[in-house]
């Protein structure tokens, strides 16, 4: 198949992480592969905030920045403009995908040589008011959608009344995250990633975590995230924060904690959730996300969304469990981590495309 994966600007976010990871693999299978990205294009407050993060002007003349796609891919065409894709931007093949609501419009809009047109849903792109009514049309729009939870699934099925959405979680690289051999797991530390965006919950697992020091004195807890801390969601100065940290020092940080902190408010996935259990390290979660496909209480504790006191109770379990059950959620978390490697949702993923180009195929011929 030739696969046109097209993205906004190609940065740091999970998104993209997955658009990498997908477009690697299937390239491996022998696919021609593309991923089309637009220059970034940096509000005039993200570039305050940076400015006062970093004291200085951090954004120049340079059309990229730190992506999670890098020289070596080949595949990878940074576009010198700021968007719309369009039909002179992609090149003719089997399939276009779009990979977030924006992309969709693009998409939605090239011609038929570009191939049938996928919408990989990886979240419900609604919480933003200044775009929200947008994101919602993209997903009327005739596009085949692949959903990365059943959360996504449910939210668009009840938005548009259709059902026909397919869901292929995302996978994690167990040959990536596994338990460290070199740290040694504190019973008293709690682990959760760190983000200034509202929908991301950070102030529900900060709030959970003082409420449960509050009855725990001993409790700790180590976060990381791809910006500094500002201020806009205070960071405790007892809580241990790692900034970009290369994904190989993820696994340490993972395999040092009881348990992961999951409080989202709305998300697509949620990659740590599978990442933390592959280093066998439970996950207490909000209702959001992958964690309703991926969370028991075989492996951690699903709780409702939006709720740091019940969070809090949850962090006061953990320390207070013996080291049998521990174990035993330990060993559930390691068992469903290797139950979705990456490899196995690159398949169901090849099996929908190859599926679409069929039914394209039809629908030209009936046409004809």
């Amino acid at each position: 198949m030739k696969i046109t994966f097209v993205l906004p600007y190609a940065g740091l976010s999970g998104g993209v992480k997955v658009v990498a990871i997908y477009a690697r693999l299937l390239r491996e299978r022998g696919h021609h592969i593309n991923v089309i990205s637009i220059s970034r294009s940096p509000s005039i407050k993200q570039k305050l905030r940076a400015l006062v993060r970093q004291k200085k002007w951090t954004f120049g003349a340079a059309k990229h920045g730190p992506s999670h796609l890098c020289a070596e891919d080949s595949f990878w065409t940074c576009l010198d403009h700021k968007g719309p894709i369009s039909d002179k931007d992609v090149p003719d093949a089997d399939i276009v995908i779009a990979t977030w609501w924006k992309t969709a419009e693009w998409v939605s809009r090239l011609h038929i040589r570009k191939g049938a047109k996928i919408y990989l849903c990886q979240g419900y792109e609604t919480h933003h008011a200044a775009y929200e009514q947008r994101a919602e049309a993209t997903y009327h729009m005739p596009l085949t959608q692949i959903c990365v939870s059943q959360w996504v699934r449910q939210k668009i099925s009840a938005l548009t009344g259709i059902c026909n959405q397919s869901v292929v979680l995302n996978g994690v690289d167990t040959q990536q995250f596994y338990p460290s051999l070199i740290v040694k797991r504190d019973p008293r530390c709690f682990g959760f990633m760190y983000s200034e965006e509202k929908v991301k919950g950070t102030d529900i697992v900060i709030k959970a975590l003082i409420q449960a020091k509050g009855v725990n004195p001993d409790i700790k807890a180590v976060a990381f995230g791809s910006c500094l801390p500002s201020g806009i969601v205070d960071l405790p100065s007892w809580i241990e924060f790692h900034h970009n940290p290369p994904q190989d020092t993820l696994r340490d940080i993972y395999s040092g904690c009881i348990a992961w902190l999951f409080g989202s408010r709305a998300e697509g996935f949620g990659l740590p959730i599978l990442e933390a259990m592959a280093c066998k390290t439970p996950v207490i979660g909000a209702s959001t996300g992958a964690a309703t496909d991926l969370i028991s209480e075989s492996c951690g504790y699903l709780i409702p969304t939006g709720d740091p006191e019940a969070m809090a109770r949850r962090i006061i379990d953990f320390t207070k469990m013996s080291a049998t059950e521990w174990t035993k959620k330990s060993q559930g978390a390691y068992e469903i981590a290797r139950s979705n490697d990456w490899d196995s949702s690159a398949s169901a993923l090849e099996l929908l495309l190859l599926r679409a180009i069929s039914d394209q195929k039809d629908r030209i011929c009936v046409y004809k």
